[in-house]
């Protein structure tokens, strides 16, 4: 049976990227109870390595830049030998805005996709944002739709720097975008707006620390009704992802 290569990416830093690896890499980590054993987590972003700060989840930094400072392509076959060589294990793999180019045009001219397709299931995890972030967030999923029309696409729609919708006040899946490219997207995930002086404030103090759900349970700085807050904001995101994945926890 394959295993599976999530890869989240977006042109645009800091609409949720690291945040969507985390919740990937935990959902993994509670479904098997291996401590993680049967998971890689990669974070590639060389200048905010936010997935990598989170302890728990044992995250390998990919250093992408020569002793110049400048992007090294060569790097990347780092990545895809240790995900050739690796045994029965899933991917994570959180790629920053910086390296989103390099790592696009790694991709096709590797043929990369079709190197690792033998042993992997490949899954493109794409953050859009609402706010003024939601147009580049687009542009960048349709991007990527257009350059690997045959992989599996997961939308994040990610509501917590504004509502996502259009001039004429429709939401996503009313969107000619999505009427155009439905059937190139196999799951939408809502992350739903959230009342930033509750539920907000709560993910905002856990990702701020770098902490996973497992861990804010055992932390005296949540009170209880933070930590069933954050209980019901996991449980609600975790729950898309058993098709995703084609695991259930």
């Amino acid at each position: 049976m394959k295993k599976t290569a999530n890869i989240i990416l977006q042109g645009k830093g800091g609409v949720g990227k690291s945040f969507i690896s985390s919740l990937i890499a935990q959902y993994y980590h509670e479904l098997r109870g291996d401590n993680g054993e049967s998971l890689v987590c990669v974070d590639t972003d060389p200048n905010n390595a936010t997935f990598f700060s989170i302890s728990a989840l044992s995250v390998n930094h990919l250093t992408l830049l020569d002793r110049f400072g400048k992007f090294d392509p060569r790097k990347f076959d780092t990545l895809v030998l240790n995900m050739l060589q690796s045994e029965d294990k899933d991917f994570v793999i959180d790629n920053g805005a910086t390296s989103f180019i390099p790592l696009i045009e790694y991709i096709s001219e590797n043929d990369t996709f079709a190197t690792l397709s033998n042993k992997y299931e490949i899954i493109l995890h794409v953050p859009i944002v609402g706010g003024q972030a939601q147009k580049d967030t687009i542009n960048g999923f349709v991007q990527l739709l257009e350059k690997y029309p045959g992989v599996k696409f997961v939308v994040w729609l990610n509501e917590f720097q504004g509502l996502i919708e259009d001039a004429d006040g429709k939401e996503f899946e009313d969107m000619d975008v999505y009427k155009k490219y439905k059937k190139s997207i196999f799951a939408l995930v809502y992350i739903d707006a959230q009342n930033p002086k509750t539920f907000g404030k709560d993910i905002e103090d856990m990702t701020k620390e770098s902490l996973t759900f497992s861990e804010v349970l055992m932390d005296a700085r949540f009170n209880l009704i933070a930590k069933q807050r954050l209980k019901m904001f996991k449980d609600k995101i975790f729950g898309y992802l058993p098709k995703i994945l084609g695991e259930k926890v």
